[in-house]
């Protein structure tokens, strides 16, 4: 099936029902909360209730106060029950979690899929379905790229993305010899986004102006149109995803940048295999992410552009979101604490000395590699992780049982400020991980990168997300390039960020000066 076409003949048919926007969006909300209220008791398990009220209301007041604090009800149930080796349940505002305690983190990760299923969760939190494509949610096969050849070619990749940070920097926070305060929630997406594009689809269009708005912006439309379609039941997500959303908007814009792209790059390659230089192709093609998604395409159906649009925006996505948001809270601690800038500069001043802008030299960053996992610890993405969707009803090893259909969560942030797990666990301590690398036999343990029972931020195991590893050499060329070539201070009062459900929001108003030093490396 042609899905331009397809799309338009849906679209053409929706402008009627578009005319009555509001009138829907109110129908639709109000059938979505009957439908939620009949389905807000949780399933049949032997498993307590975190809860402060009684009656048929108390799912709906637990909800809405797990919504505007979720860290602060995942911390009451932690202290509660998870310390003790205890499950519990929470009532959410789209369903019921069951939260297991961290010493069950490898039970998780070891559970089969057709039990605990981390594609259904991630299918959830997304809603991939509708706000990316059916196609994307059906096979992610472009996922494995990141893992199969994106990683193995950063290191023949840095100088690229170095050029693009220099060149980013340079537009976006200027190079003034006065202190000069930036907003910088903005400006940390702008220059993420471009040194990401610059290797998922390279120059000039990782710097077109309206490719990489529409980049950053739909970033923000798919995780936030995920949560308003999340609250609907799933008959009427596909009309909802018109009213209530605005992926489809972001996608006309990225089919309008990408198919040329596409279409000139599957053109070039047909002209080498007619001329029958098969060969030359394997050596002149180039090495970027839309080739290596091409190469992964198990057939040609999988290989048509606009299959292929898809794919590279869900590759964006994953790309931009953490990443940006990571690097924006490793700006707000390093504004912060200027008492760290000179160790950490001098850290990147000798490895480069040494080693280069090379893979092993980012990888000796480790007072940098601390900073930013300490930073992730006390400002992660989200207050849990580990989310599973139940396929089949799973019993741990203590006997709790959890049922078809539920969902498993483990509390994060709760571990993150732990004082056992975690001496002193309030305390920003910028070198707490790399003084942990010291001791032996724990020289490789304790990375950003590196995932465990306490440091779940990525996940762990085998479907740990394989974008961390671009995610940390991203972040440390941020950081690196803004300590050789600024001094940073906090302007006014520390960043206030918000949480909205498990999501923790960056302030997105506060501001960093920041004032050009002397030629770095």
């Amino acid at each position: 099936m042609d899905f331009l076409a397809s799309g338009q003949e849906f679209s053409g048919a929706f402008q009627v029902f578009l005319t009555r926007r509001i009138d829907y969006i109110v129908v639709l909300s109000v059938a979505a909360g009957l439908l939620h209220l009949w389905a807000a008791w949780p399933r049949k398990a032997s498993i307590p209730i975190l809860s402060h009220h009684k009656g048929w209301t108390a799912p709906w007041k637990d909800a809405i106060r797990y919504l505007k604090d979720s860290p602060g009800v995942l911390k009451e149930g932690y202290e509660k029950y998870s310390k003790h080796g205890q499950f519990f349940q929470l009532s959410t505002p789209t369903r019921w979690f069951i939260v297991a305690p961290p010493k069950f983190i490898d039970e998780i990760r070891e559970a089969p899929e057709e039990y605990l299923s981390p594609r259904v969760a991630a299918n959830d939190v997304v809603q991939t379905k509708y706000t990316v494509s059916r196609i994307v949610e059906a096979n992610k096969f472009h996922l494995a790229t990141i893992k199969t050849a994106l990683t193995p070619n950063l290191g023949l990749k840095i100088e690229d993305i170095r050029d693009e940070i220099d060149l980013a920097f340079t537009d976006e926070v200027g190079v003034s010899e006065e202190w000069k305060s930036v907003a910088m929630s903005p400006k940390a997406h702008r220059i993420v986004t471009r040194a990401a594009n610059r290797l998922l689809v390279g120059a000039p269009l990782c710097r077109n102006e309206e490719y990489l708005q529409m980049s950053i912006r739909y970033t923000v439309s798919v995780f936030g149109g995920a949560d308003k379609l999340r609250g609907y039941p799933d008959f009427f997500k596909l009309p909802a995803t018109y009213l209530v959303t605005n992926v489809r908007r972001d996608q006309i814009i990225a089919r309008k940048h990408l198919l040329p792209y596409i279409q000139s790059r599957l053109a070039e390659e047909k002209r080498y295999l007619q001329a029958g230089r098969l060969e030359d192709w394997k050596r002149d093609k180039p090495h970027d992410s839309l080739q290596w998604v091409i190469d992964a395409a198990p057939n040609e159906k999988e290989r048509h552009p606009e299959r292929l649009v898809y794919r590279i925006l869900h590759i964006n996505v994953a790309a931009v979101h953490t990443t940006s948001v990571t690097y924006l809270n490793c700006m707000f601690d390093l504004a912060t604490h200027p008492e760290i800038h000179d160790e950490l500069r001098q850290e990147v001043e000798d490895v480069v000395q040494e080693k280069g802008w090379s893979k092993q030299g980012l990888n000796d960053m480790k007072k940098i590699d601390s900073f930013m996992t300490e930073s992730q610890r006390l400002s992660p993405i989200a207050s849990s992780q580990m989310t599973r969707g139940v396929t089949r009803d799973f019993t741990f090893s203590n006997g709790t049982m959890v049922p078809k259909g539920s969902f498993v969560l483990v509390p994060m942030y709760s571990m993150y400020t732990d004082n056992d797990i975690f001496p002193n666990a309030e305390k920003f301590d910028a070198f707490r991980f790399s003084r942990m690398r010291e001791q032996e036999g724990h020289e490789n343990r304790h990375q950003f990168v590196t995932t465990s029972t306490t440091h779940i931020n990525f996940g762990h195991g085998k479907h740990a997300c394989p974008g961390r590893f671009f995610a940390s050499n991203e972040i440390k060329l941020l950081l690196a390039h803004t300590l050789l070539n600024y001094d940073v201070k906090l302007a006014g009062t520390a960043p206030k960020p918000t949480w909205f459900d498990r999501s923790r929001r960056p302030d997105v108003k506060a501001e960093v000066f920041f004032r050009k030093r002397s030629p770095g490396l």
